[in-house]
């Protein structure tokens, strides 16, 4: 055998290879073999969706870059805000909701504050019972750390966006800031209560809230009015 035929031979047995399913390895046609993959291989129509050859590109994490490259966060510094509003627009740059994913990832975000919270009361409660402050102490350090973990490590878990924890109490800003970052975090426990009222931005209430004062008693106040106006006239909020 000549040297071309040699060459024609391994040409033609490698494109007989390219021209398989890189799952169940048969034969694929020559418009199929030249649809890849992200993860680098031609399927059969039947294998051609990821879920169906069980593929080995990480989605998730192509989803996460694109995110990080369409919304660009700028950080101001903090010697420059001249106001606890500044803090809260800083925070919600660093803690977005605009995704699923992302709401998902700070309504856990949320469960750790409230966490720290319960913990810091509990302390505050034996200490004063007890006459002794380091047991507040000691329930304060492990609310810390457990808000933390549900903050960090839940998201995690669950394989949603975490956030850059910025601005807020579990950030290092704290230790400048501590007022401000409590107010943060009000600001954004008040912007999912009212996005749990409107059932995701989607029933009567939602302009009445978003549109109008974001105070604890506005909310209260106006989701009373809705209710009441609904059991004399009937309630259609859709």
């Amino acid at each position: 055998m000549s040297r071309v035929d040699s060459t024609a031979g391994c040409q033609a047995k490698e494109d007989g290879e390219k021209r398989q399913c890189g799952k169940c390895h048969r034969r694929i046609s020559l418009v199929e073999s030249t649809i890849r993959c992200r993860c680098g291989l031609s399927f059969c129509e039947r294998h051609m969706a990821a879920e169906n050859h069980e593929c080995k590109f990480d989605w998730r994490q192509m989803q996460r870059e694109k995110i990080a490259r369409e919304n660009p966060k700028v950080t101001q510094s903090t010697s420059k805000m001249k106001s606890s509003k500044d803090w809260c627009d800083q925070y919600c740059k660093h803690h977005s909701v605009a995704t699923v994913g992302e709401r998902s990832s700070q309504v856990m975000h949320l469960m750790g504050v409230l966490l720290l919270v319960v913990f810091n009361l509990r302390g505050i409660l034996h200490a004063s019972m007890n006459a002794q402050v380091m047991l507040w102490i000691r329930q304060a350090v492990l609310g810390y750390f457990l808000g933390l973990l549900c903050a960090h490590a839940l998201p995690y878990c669950c394989g949603t966006p975490a956030s850059s924890c910025r601005f807020c109490i579990f950030s290092w800003e704290v230790l400048s800031k501590p007022d401000w970052c409590l107010v943060a975090e009000w600001e954004q426990a008040k912007e999912h209560l009212m996005f749990a009222l409107t059932g995701g931005k989607r029933n009567c209430l939602t302009r009445k809230l978003y549109d109008g004062p974001r105070s604890l008693q506005a909310i209260v106040s106006t989701v009373a009015a809705r209710v009441r106006e609904g059991q004399t006239l009937g309630f259609n909020c859709s």
